[in-house]
């Protein structure tokens, strides 16, 4: 390995910026065909139990789609012994006025195949089976604990400063940094974002009665209350509240917590008691102008961002990943330039529509259930009557939200990757 201490720039074909879930799973992609990656991220290696100080405590509901392209990365096998599957999405929505009892709409992935909707998988997990995945790829390196210093354009590349002492250059650049992504703003690529007055509580739980894999949503004024399946009888919680009550609630010891969470959960699960931390996540929405810039390209949460309602966050970001991982790694087995800008503006148009529709869906959804207004509670329960009593509106909903508008990436339809490599370094 070249001297820390080096001045000499570190040549590779990809180097991706941020390592959360889906820069991890784009570099798992790309090392798998072989594509030499290096890839900067911030956080530390994690220690041997997923969830023993894992800074993530949140879950995620992953789509067959987003299981076909981690199993073609070579890092699904050591989730499945924590994914518990989600056979039914439950939405409520509370009683208002005269009327006695809330109103409910399952959703039964059972109706449409012998599959259920996907898995709930802690984050943590799915971080550290990424991980494991890449140190056994010798085409990516992977530096942890590492923050960029530093990016500087050249007529070759984006030449990276590494907080270690190191220098990278490479082909193409990839920001998977965050919604406050400082590679996107470096390269000068402009984005809007818009707040809201939630912050998500997020938290696991143990019960005494089953899940039956059943995933509840229930529609408050501040926002939904989640309750997400996990392995055995525990649950994930995404609280969605006004903010300055969420850090009221954040504020609490764990009996007047727990006191709380249970006046939510109404006695569906029996006993309820807390394992692990709390968290809060304000809530926000971002989307860049611009997926690409020369020789750069954005992906995940640095290229859009999703208020957490039905699921979308990470599987639209992995739909990033496997799109531009398929035009990356064509282009490479025809040994052509990785940053070439034709390449970028098709990995663009192939995901602005399917982006912007989310994001769109989501906003408006977020809206629409976190609100106290009576006239638009009583849309919302003939909304639900209706997708209740009529099953081909809820067949039709059930898999557009599986669904892309342009088609399915070929990566996430079961198709492998080729093999070039077997072993990797983590530093």
């Amino acid at each position: 390995m070249t001297d820390q201490n080096s001045s000499a720039a570190l040549a590779n074909q990809v180097q991706i910026i941020g390592g959360g879930l889906a820069g991890l799973s784009l570099a798992a992609a790309l090392g798998t065909a072989g594509i030499k990656t290096l890839l900067v991220d911030l956080e530390p290696p994690l220690p041997e139990d997923p969830y023993q100080d894992a800074k993530d405590n949140r879950t995620t509901a992953l789509i067959q789609n987003s299981i076909n392209l981690l199993n073609a990365c070579g890092a699904w096998a050591g989730c499945e012994e924590y994914a518990t599957a989600l056979t039914v999405m439950r939405i409520v929505n509370l009683p208002r006025g005269k009327q006695k009892y809330p109103s409910s709409t399952d959703f039964d992935s059972r109706e449409i195949n012998d599959s259920p909707f996907g898995f709930n998988v802690p984050n943590a997990v799915l971080r550290r089976t990424l991980c494991d995945r890449l140190r056994k790829l010798p085409a990516v390196t992977h530096l942890t604990s590492t923050k960029m210093e530093r990016l500087e354009e050249g007529d070759n590349g984006y030449t990276l400063t590494l907080s270690n002492g190191q220098r990278s250059i490479a082909e193409l650049t990839i920001g998977a940094d965050g919604k406050n992504s400082p590679s996107r703003k470096d390269v000068g690529i402009k984005s809007m974002s818009w707040p809201y007055p939630q912050t998500a509580i997020t938290c696991y739980i143990e019960h005494s009665k089953s899940h039956q894999n059943v995933s509840t949503e229930t529609h408050f004024p501040a926002g939904p209350f989640t309750l997400v399946p996990m392995t055995g009888k525990r649950s994930s919680i995404v609280w969605v509240e006004e903010t300055s009550l969420a850090k009221k609630m954040l504020a609490l010891d764990e009996e007047d917590f727990t006191k709380k969470l249970k006046e939510k959960i109404k006695g569906r699960l029996g006993d309820v008691k807390l394992f692990g931390k709390r968290s809060g996540f304000p809530i926000s929405a971002m989307l860049s102008n611009s997926f690409h810039a020369n020789r750069f390209a954005l992906i995940a949460e640095a290229a859009h961002a999703l208020p957490p309602i039905a699921a979308q966050g990470l599987n639209l970001s992995l739909r990033d990943v496997a799109v531009l991982a398929e035009l990356l790694i064509d282009q490479n087995n025809k040994g052509n330039d990785l940053g070439d800008s034709q390449l970028l503006a098709e990995y663009d148009r192939a995901r602005r529509l399917d982006v912007v529709t989310r994001l769109a869906a989501a906003d408006g959804l977020n809206r629409f259930a976190s609100n106290d207004s009576a006239i638009l509670h009583k849309v919302r329960d003939l909304g639900l009557s209706a997708v209740r009593n009529f099953a081909p509106l809820r067949h039709f909903m059930m898999k557009s939200g599986m669904t892309s508008p342009l088609g399915t990436p070929s990566l996430m339809t079961g198709k492998e990757i080729k093999n070039k490599a077997n072993v990797a370094k983590v530093i």
